[in-house]
């Protein structure tokens, strides 16, 4: 497994639909965008910059569900990619009981955020659907209003 962080939250600008983006960048140097919904997208752009709502968003509420049941989010794992789709798993920890729970990466990276804890991706996905660069057409998530 690659160690990897969120490089942004992007839009990606295509012919005749744009669609929200994240994008991690392994350890190794490579991309991975991951196509993801926009509510997904406006939840891991604000754990990107720390905006804290005045109420719970769904993801600050899973953590806070997670926490006061005594468990601990050890890590994400990307670990495959299936017919365009990647799945993802979050490792919980819950009195020294290991937990491991299917998840859409994007849920899991705005969990991961929140906590904070590592994302890892498995070399194979990275392998399938990793790049050296950026494509163009990617605009910030935040220059969209």
């Amino acid at each position: 497994m690659l160690v990897a962080e969120v490089f942004g939250v992007f839009i990606a600008k295509g012919k005749f639909a744009s669609s929200p983006v994240v994008v991690l960048r392994a350890e190794d140097g490579r991309i991975l965008p991951i196509y993801i919904g926009l509510a997904e997208a406006s939840a891991i752009y604000s754990a990107l910059n720390h905006y804290l709502p005045p109420r719970p968003m769904t993801h600050d509420l899973l953590v806070d569900i997670i926490s006061k049941l005594n468990g601990k989010v050890e890590k994400i794992v990307i670990d495959d990619l299936i017919d365009t789709t990647f799945y993802a798993r979050i490792v919980l920890k819950q009195n020294e009981k290991e937990i491991e729970i299917d998840a859409r990466p994007s849920d899991s990276i705005a969990i991961a955020l929140r906590i904070p804890c590592p994302i890892y991706v498995d070399p194979k996905v990275l392998d399938e659907a990793g790049l050296e660069e950026l494509p163009e057409g990617f605009v910030d998530f935040g220059q969209i209003s």
